[in-house]
């Protein structure tokens, strides 16, 4: 029987020592005990696209996998046959075909997988969340988001998530190239973040609904343009009291009752995602120094501090991967 992904094969094996390490490298470093002696028929199919990526996972014994915190990555599993107890936070529940969980990096989770147990799961990088979220929000993300563990069946957005899920790894096992050329992977993961998000709850679901019915003041939208049209210039208050006509109040009360931040962190904000796509794409011709200032820090330490404080990693780390 041909498994889900079977042309992205990490490995087949039946050693559980093996599969733990090997499962390491993808995910996090973890134990993995199988209730009773005997051969594993552990397989892991992994699709790599690029803040994220698409799994198949089995174990086909009884076995407990503990994991303990992720770090900075979200899990969503979907068991396609069998169940698993998943122990996540607060929460302790069993899922079974149909029925999904999503695991939060700051959450400790262990699991136990029926020897039926198959599931497809979605490893998404934090930053990457987080990103989409600012930008929907059209705001920083100041607090960690937190999903609800356990996805009932009765979600019907959730579900419909799945199987988009499900029509991306047909997709892939019927020979699809979404690697062929960044753009496509870039639009392919923005769609994917963007219904998950609005999809699922989570402690920013209420904002995001909020951001859907509110229309910001012709004051507050001039702003926004003029900052994506100046962002590497020297910006301030005053530039955006001229640019808009209103007073200082007027634009802090606008950004934070419609943005939900001040002004000046929303161009931070913006600058830093900037910076963070320069540095991922950049070569060795290119410095932190050259694309912090490319992009109006000028104030190298300061800069260091709140990229670090954003993206969990110093900006020469980032260049360096």
């Amino acid at each position: 029987m041909v498994k889900p992904l079977d042309k992205y094969s990490l490995f087949q094996t039946s050693d559980a020592d093996e599969a733990r390490e090997l499962v390491s490298k993808v995910y996090c470093d973890h134990t993995l005990k199988p209730s009773h002696s005997g051969p594993l028929d552990a397989c892991h199919n992994r699709a790599r696209l690029s803040s994220m990526s698409v799994n198949y996972m089995q174990y086909g014994t009884d076995i407990c996998v503990e994991p303990g915190y992720l770090g900075r990555f979200f899990l969503f599993q979907l068991p396609i046959e069998g169940a698993a107890r998943i122990i996540t936070g607060n929460k302790d529940f069993i899922t079974t075909a149909g029925m999904s969980s999503a695991i939060n990096p700051t959450d400790y989770t262990k699991m136990q997988w029926n020897d039926d147990c198959k599931k497809l799961l979605v490893q998404v990088r934090a930053e990457a969340m987080e990103m989409r979220l600012s930008r929907l929000l059209m705001r920083p993300v100041e607090k960690p988001i937190l999903f609800d563990p356990c996805i009932t069946t009765n979600n019907k957005q959730a579900t419909e998530w799945w199987q988009q899920i499900q029509h991306l790894v047909n997709d892939l096992d019927n020979g699809m190239n979404p690697w062929r050329s960044h753009h496509i992977l870039e639009d392919m993961e923005r769609n994917l973040l963007t219904n998950l998000l609005y999809s699922f709850n989570h402690n920013y679901s209420d904002a995001l609904l909020a951001q859907e019915i509110q229309v910001a003041p012709k004051h507050v939208r001039q702003a926004e343009n003029y900052i994506h049209e100046h962002l590497k210039d020297p910006l301030s208050i005053d530039d955006l009291v001229e640019v808009t006509g209103v007073s200082q109040r007027s634009i802090f009360e606008g950004f934070k009752n419609f943005r939900g931040t001040t002004p000046m962190k929303y161009i931070l904000q913006l600058r830093l995602e900037k910076v963070r796509k320069e540095l991922q794409k950049s070569g060795s011709d290119r410095t932190v120094t050259d694309i912090a200032l490319k992009w109006g820090f000028n104030q190298l330490g300061r800069f260091a501090v709140s990229y670090k404080k954003i993206y969990g990693e110093s900006p020469s780390e980032t260049l360096k991967k």
